[in-house]
């Protein structure tokens, strides 16, 4: 429960830090706790989504750039953010030996933003292991279908004892009462209701008009004049007659 807090605590404090020396005002984020790989290792990790704009004050900016903050930057603040919350929380942290460079993954999903809110969507209400990846189960062993990331995705089948299968099994369940959703700065729940109303209402006046996509002229069938071998023969139509003849037209 404690690594859990921290890590939130830590995410939401990193983002806010740059937010407040870039001088954006106040971002947003949803997080979800994510404690499982496909194996059922326990692999803690958050999923953040976070809004491409602040609010400060009372108005709203968006973050014109590909990207929010730098990686590396966010790596090394994300660092130091997580280690000084573990060691308030148990002073025996400080002592644990943990790597000197850390790895913060960041990407802009302007184009599939859907994809990716559909992608979390899947982690809030689904449990560890869906029944249809179970293979087989005996009185001593269970069997069940992975996707192994390290092998190119392959999917594979792990069998396991019973004894080992939960122990993987139970440590993915939460504390009970344990938010697994958690909303910050503009998104929170005590006021996300009344600063994304005004949000929307800023992006109506400020929002460019989208041009509706020309469609493209379907493609004509042509061929080369073979009479004076310069112009060009474009597909008209079929004459009605009583022997059908395609009529073709020089246009140069």
């Amino acid at each position: 429960n404690a690594l859990y807090q921290c890590l939130f605590k830590a995410a939401w404090q990193t983002l806010s830090k740059f937010a407040k020396r870039k001088r954006h005002g106040q971002l947003g984020m949803t997080s979800v706790l994510h404690t499982w790989g496909q194996n059922l290792s326990q692999h803690i990790h958050l999923h953040c989504l976070i809004p491409a704009g602040a609010l400060d004050k009372a108005h709203w900016h968006e973050i014109e750039k590909g990207y929010l903050y730098p990686v590396k930057a966010l790596s090394t603040v994300f660092r130091g953010k997580m280690l000084a919350a573990l060691n308030e929380c148990d002073s025996s942290f400080a002592k644990v030996s943990t790597p000197t460079k850390w790895c913060v993954y960041s990407k802009a999903c302007l184009t599939y933003s859907e994809k990716l809110v559909s992608y979390l969507a899947r982690y809030t209400r689904k449990g560890v292991m869906s029944e249809s990846r179970l293979v087989s189960a005996t009185e001593e062993t269970v069997s069940f279908k992975y996707r192994d990331y390290k092998d190119n995705n392959r999917n594979k089948v792990m069998t396991l004892s019973c004894d080992e299968f939960l122990r993987r099994y139970l440590q993915h369940i939460l504390p009970k009462g344990f938010m697994r959703i958690r909303h910050y700065g503009f998104l929170a729940n005590a006021c996300r209701k009344q600063k994304l109303a005004l949000i929307r209402t800023q992006e109506s006046h400020t929002c460019k008009p989208v041009k509706p996509k020309t469609e493209k002229d379907p493609l004509i069938p042509h061929w080369p004049c073979q009479s004076c071998k310069a112009g060009i023969l474009r597909f008209i139509g079929i004459a009605e007659s009583d022997a059908a003849t395609v009529t073709t037209e020089r246009t140069s």
